[in-house]
């Protein structure tokens, strides 16, 4: 294990993975993956904006908790905005505190930016945007995404392919109270499609075979992968328009690939009765060791 890393260590890894200045880049961190920093995730974003430079951009999905709908009285006492904390890490809160970033207006779905594009791209996703149209416009203007962590369980443009192919999925009754941009409390609902993390990184052979990945390596501990935005989002949605379920995990009673989409499996009578004997068995081994305890206890009085 490597020792503690400063900033002019991160200096050198990003630039070694293909990072460079000028560059608009789209950021997936996992900052507990990298290992001791000293300074931790405010280090790394100040390592990433020396590499870019004045010319360059950050931007990082900061999204926000939602609750189920309707609201409890707490939770209804929470109105979003543009400083509300991420649940999306230590990186994605480090971007919102600092002092040059902007927020973009959507009320959930919200990313974090610095740079000299920041005010621009934010600008463009608003209330009325679709979740995930931030990057789409990322794509257009030749963006890069840099992911960092254990492995490589996205790039961001998938959720945008699965849009533009026009994949649809079962919203959840899911939403926050937000203040938008003249003052007024609204309530916003999730509205958008997501996506199983799990089936994801099916795509990154394909990125690797038809030239899509343009550098990587590590950043401490993690594993970094740099590819275009723009060649990621025309890959998945070529596979995409093929095979609609090409991105679903290899769980059997993984509730949003088999039964949440329009194109889902949807076999009933498998899918319960392996979520049924999936979730018995773990009472089982959870009452075992129960009694298993309670028997040790009484043995030792």
């Amino acid at each position: 294990m490597q020792g503690k890393l400063n900033k002019t260590d991160l200096v050198n890894q990003i630039r070694n993975i293909g990072v460079k200045g000028a560059d608009l880049l789209h950021l997936k961190v996992s900052m507990r993956s990298i290992g001791d920093i000293d300074g931790g995730a405010q280090t790394l974003l100040n390592a990433l904006l020396e590499v870019v430079g004045e010319k360059g951009t950050l931007v990082s999905d900061a999204f926000i908790d939602v609750y189920p709908l309707p609201l409890n009285e707490s939770q209804a006492e929470q109105i979003a905005d543009d400083h509300t904390r991420s649940y999306a890490g230590a990186f994605a809160n480090a971007m919102v505190k600092h002092p040059d970033m902007v927020r973009s207006q959507h009320p959930i779905q919200k990313f974090a930016a610095i740079g000299y594009h920041a005010k621009e791209l934010c600008a463009l996703h608003t209330e009325q945007s679709g979740g995930y149209d931030l990057l789409h416009e990322m794509a257009k203007m030749d963006a890069v995404n840099l992911t960092i962590g254990k492995r490589v369980v996205g790039v961001g443009t998938t959720h945008v392919a699965i849009d533009l192919v026009g994949l649809r999925r079962k919203h959840l009754n899911m939403g926050i109270n937000y203040r938008n941009v003249v003052g007024e409390v609204k309530l916003a609902k999730v509205d958008w499609n997501g996506g199983c993390a799990h089936g994801f990184p099916k795509f990154i052979p394909y990125y690797e075979e038809r030239g899509a990945v343009l550098g990587g390596g590590k950043i401490g501990e993690a594993n970094a992968l740099l590819t275009s935005m723009k060649e990621t989002l025309k890959i998945e949605m070529e596979i995409l328009k093929e095979d609609p379920g090409f991105f679903f995990c290899d769980d059997k009673i993984c509730y949003s690939c088999q039964m949440a989409w329009e194109h889902s499996p949807k076999k009933a009578i498998p899918f319960y009765s392996g979520w049924l004997w999936k979730n018995l068995r773990r009472l089982s081994f959870s009452r075992i060791r129960h009694l298993s305890k309670a028997l040790k206890n009484h043995n030792s009085c």
